[in-house]
């Protein structure tokens, strides 16, 4: 990488992470490109060369705080690794990233800014719950085929799973509610993929 290439990678981080701040704390119907410029020290001009749009800007922002976990998920949902291992797995990490403070702040930002910017939503499930479903499906497809399990819709069985994992403690912690007290405290991975494969599992994946 050139010294040329290095500063303009630099730079777009330091774009990323203050558009960021400015997404969480005024929303994104509250954020401009001026602001964020403005908070950047620099010209609307320099950040436009980086970003077409807020759209894009927000993209940008969404899709780096998701590359982590995405990559971590890719290697949980590994087709060679033994599945039951790998549902569990990938229970135990969306559960986990799902529950961090950072991702029940933007639930409610999202939620609260629907009517105002419903492309906000939008973008987001795109680039975030929806590149998971998407990965999750991919991998339960192609379990089907190697007949690991049943023969149901692969979309289905991704979106029954992350329901399972979301659960009413993830509502109520939306909610500012005491999450993890009993009735209400998520099952365990090792629970949520046992009702899973009750679901979907076959004799030979058992």
């Amino acid at each position: 990488m050139s010294k040329r290439e290095e500063r303009r990678g630099e730079r777009r981080a330091a774009i990323l992470e203050t558009a960021s701040q400015f997404f969480m704390e005024q929303g994104f119907a509250g954020t401009t490109m001026s602001a964020v410029a403005a908070g950047l020290g620099g010209s609307k001009g320099t950040l436009w060369s980086y970003f077409s749009s807020k759209e894009d800007l927000f993209a940008a922002c969404i899709e780096g705080k998701i590359e982590a976990f995405r990559a971590e998920l890719v290697s949980v949902l590994d087709p060679g690794a033994p599945l039951r291992p790998a549902i569990e797995g990938f229970c135990r990490s969306f559960m986990a990233k799902i529950r961090e403070p950072n991702s029940i702040a933007l639930y409610r930002l999202l939620v609260g800014q629907s009517m105002r910017a419903p492309e906000a939503g939008r973008i987001f499930f795109e680039r975030g719950p929806g590149v998971i479903e998407a990965l999750l499906t991919a991998f339960l497809r192609g379990q089907v085929e190697a007949g690991r399990l049943r023969d149901e819709p692969p979309l289905e069985m991704a979106q029954v799973l992350i329901s399972l994992c979301n659960g009413i403690s993830h509502q109520r912690l939306l909610l500012g509610l005491a999450p993890d007290h009993a009735p209400y405290k998520p099952p365990a991975p090792k629970r949520i993929t046992e009702l899973f494969f009750r679901l979907y599992g076959v004799a030979e994946a058992t």
